[in-house]
């Protein structure tokens, strides 16, 4: 179904419309959302959001003042795990319901869990018995190993790896190329910044970053 043509029965719609959006409706060409969609429509406080990057969209209005319809397929394309969680949490008590994107170069195990309206980009990996919470992001290439528990709301930039058996709250983020060790729990609210290594347990909300890069 071409990106300009569908049936006000079977809306797809993004919420947000940044560059992470259109990353997303690049996947979706690629076959990525379930169902056999295709986007139709996009909720962003601008209505001139995609404006100049040739997607044929149908504007909907703000994110905060949206109802949804029967039918309606919603995807989360908002990186921020409190801004999730926020707009989330209002779209659900109005009846919203999300889609899941997981792009075909993706793995995913059998035994793995996943949970409504998670996001897997291209080459990322979910481990087997891992259990991703609700509008959770997996960004490209980034991993999720065995046994991990990852909470509801949170974002893996590029190139995470969540080994085998970490535990990690609701609404965290991880930079690019984080990871974090074996067993370590994560706590709700944290942000582990870009090439950070997580090697102890991390309390709620706490900021956790690398050392910077210094010349040689």
């Amino acid at each position: 179904m071409p990106l300009n043509e569908h049936t006000d029965q079977q809306r797809t719609i993004l919420v947000g419309a940044g560059a992470f959006a259109r990353e997303l409706i690049e996947w979706s060409l690629d076959g990525a959302l379930e169902d056999g969609r295709a986007f139709t429509a996009f909720l962003d406080s601008s209505p001139a959001a995609l404006d100049g990057f040739g997607y044929r969209l149908d504007y909907l209005g703000a994110i905060d003042d949206f109802i949804p319809r029967e039918g309606d397929r919603l995807v989360m394309a908002i990186g921020d795990p409190a801004a999730k969680a926020r707009l989330g949490g209002l779209l659900k008590a109005r009846g919203a319901r999300f889609a899941r994107l997981v792009h075909p170069s993706a793995t995913v195990a059998r035994s793995a869990l996943l949970g409504e309206g998670v996001v897997i980009c291209p080459q990322a990996v979910v481990s087997s018995h891992a259990r991703v919470g609700d509008l959770v992001a997996i960004n490209a290439l980034s991993g999720v190993g065995h046994d991990v528990v990852l909470g509801a709301c949170s974002t893996l930039s590029c190139h995470v790896d969540l080994t085998g058996r970490v535990e990690v709250g609701e609404g965290c983020f991880f930079g690019s190329g984080a990871r974090v060790l074996p067993k370590v729990a994560i706590g709700a609210g944290a942000r582990i910044g870009a090439g950070a290594t997580v090697m102890r347990n991390v309390p709620a909300n706490a900021v956790m970053y690398a050392m910077p890069a210094k010349k040689l």
